[in-house]
């Protein structure tokens, strides 16, 4: 029997969800008869976190060299001035065709029977791709990040391309159905798959965190995780619901745990409503589950998700959630406030009292640690990759 060629794509290696949970899939998949090639637009020196992860099978390569990303982020840093603002268009434009002019090297000669298009990245290029099936996954909704009417209509039209559509839970399935009609029979819901035993494990490593650090995991406090930018995590909520929480005698901390461009503008939040003493901003963490397993509980505050691969992790390590209710995700994920609290994107009124109710009662507290450890069981990664090995095969979609 032939092996079976596929390619898979993604932007990048960075520390991110839809990255972890690449390499999730990349490592559950029976290599045996199988021939797979990964690419990855953004070659990030120092921030390909996964890269060391992958399974050895696999051959990986990237599109966009680091030089080229390291002048484009140099440019965008500084970008309010009008000059440097034009070269960071330039240099964004200079990404792109080298990505296209590699794809097209990379791709010549090569035939595929599968393509995994695993962030979209790959849709205005997928007619260089000779393959016989052509698969694209959908990891958030995306009328949350297209939020013109024509960019929505042209991904459309791209997405009309692919033979399978996958939809990493049944709001964000019914959500694309909305959207674009004329795909409903190409969509289908596959859970990411988490490696329960694994997360477990990983919650008891603390080889990551120096022993100054160490310190504060004896604290009580609450966790947040996730990338610092706050258009689509909402961090100003979370500190206005946590202070809110404090004026009402709450004696915990609130950790953050990630980076991103919108530090600086997060700090001074924390200077303003006069919390430097209560919120600690972690950093990056290739190992997160240390933080949260130690946590008192998990916040989620986002404005918009996918299927939030954190809050997941969180019912893993047994730790209570109080999520905002974003589309999509959280509320499927909480089986609609059964197994967490859930509040109002925005509204840290509704965060404080749900930050308050869990922390001061013992039985509320007990109830959704026990439901939290139950439900995480449902995310088990066998289930996932069965339904992933029938895409690829063709037993589905």
């Amino acid at each position: 029997m032939e092996n079976m060629k596929i390619l898979f794509y993604n932007g990048s290696l960075r520390m991110g969800g839809a990255e972890k949970i690449l390499v999730e899939v990349l490592n559950g998949l029976d290599k045996k008869n199988k021939e797979i090639d990964l690419l990855i637009s953004d070659n990030v020196l120092g921030e390909n976190f996964f890269e060391k992860e992958l399974p050895k099978e696999v051959k990986l390569n990237y599109l966009i060299s680091s030089d080229l990303i390291e002048k484009t982020k140099f440019y965008k840093s500084k970008k309010k001035n009008i000059f440097y603002k034009l070269m960071y268009n330039y240099y964004m434009r200079k990404e792109q065709k080298e990505k296209t002019i590699n794809l097209a090297k990379f791709l010549k000669d090569k035939k595929y029977d599968v393509v995994v298009d695993f962030d979209m990245g790959l849709s205005k290029n997928i007619d260089l791709v000779d393959a016989k099936k052509r698969i694209a996954w959908i990891h958030s909704p995306i009328d949350s990040w297209y939020r013109k009417k024509d960019k929505i209509k042209r991904l459309g039209d791209r997405l009309k391309k692919y033979n399978t559509l996958v939809t990493i839970c049944d709001d964000m399935k019914k959500k694309t159905e909305k959207l674009y009609p004329f795909l409903k029979d190409r969509l289908i819901r596959i859970y990411n798959p988490f490696d329960i035993e694994k997360i477990q494990n990983q919650s008891k490593d603390l080889s990551e965190i120096t022993e100054e650090k160490r310190v504060l995991l004896k604290d009580d406090y609450i966790i947040s995780v996730g990338r610092l930018d706050n258009y689509s995590k909402d961090y100003y909520t979370l500190l206005k619901g946590f202070k809110g929480a404090k004026e009402r005698g709450l004696t915990e901390k609130l950790y953050i745990l990630g980076e991103g461009e919108e530090r600086k503008l997060i700090e001074s939040w924390i200077d303003e409503l006069s919390l430097k003493n209560d919120v600690i901003l972690l950093g990056k963490y290739r190992n997160p589950y240390p933080w949260i397993k130690n946590a008192k509980l998990f916040v989620h505050s986002s404005r918009f998700e996918g299927l939030p691969t954190v809050l997941i992790e969180s019912l893993i390590c047994g730790v209570p959630v109080i999520s905002s209710d974003c589309p999509t995700g959280p509320s499927e994920i909480l089986k609609r406030g059964e197994i967490g609290i859930l509040y109002s994107v925005g509204d840290n009124k509704k965060l404080e009292k749900g930050i308050v109710d869990v922390l001061t009662d013992k039985n509320i507290y007990e109830k959704y640690q026990k439901l939290s450890l139950v439900r995480a069981q449902e995310f088990c990664k066998t289930n996932s990759l069965k339904d992933i090995e029938g895409v690829l095969n063709g037993d589905k979609g």
